[in-house]
């Protein structure tokens, strides 16, 4: 599992069903473990999508763990994110969620924000790096 140390960054990007950019998000972790910060931002990307109405979600991750967590909506979680996770998953009641795995190099523009130097934040369009 590693060591933990400065999360790396991590970015979600928001498209509808004909691939347009509704959004995209950027943050930056904390002290922990790398699958920490995936787990933050799946938890952030439902709160964005839930307060936006666009509940129909596809989420692609890099993280067999995150996947696996989102399938089976796992309460078996890390206990620092539990209540936030449980919150989660009552919102996620309301979504029609599909859920894959995707390797990091398919994902090329979410793999540009995470490693590029940004501030956090959201932007209700596709910024610059990933147009």
């Amino acid at each position: 599992m590693g060591a933990p140390s400065l999360i790396a960054a991590g970015s979600v990007i928001f498209r509808d069903e004909w691939a347009w950019v509704r959004g995209c998000f950027h943050t930056q972790g904390g002290i922990g473990f790398a699958f920490e910060a995936k787990l933050l931002v799946i938890i952030t990307a439902i709160n964005i999508a839930h307060d936006r109405g666009w509940l129909h979600l596809w989420v692609e991750a890099d993280s067999i763990y995150v996947v696996r967590l989102l399938e089976t909506r796992s309460t078996h979680f890390p206990w620092r994110f539990i209540a936030s996770w449980n919150h989660g998953l009552r919102l996620l009641q309301d979504f029609h969620l599909m859920v894959t795995h995707i390797y990091r190099e398919g994902n090329k523009p979410a793999d540009i924000m995470a490693n590029g130097e940004r501030q956090e934040g959201w932007w209700p369009f596709a910024i610059e790096d990933i147009k």
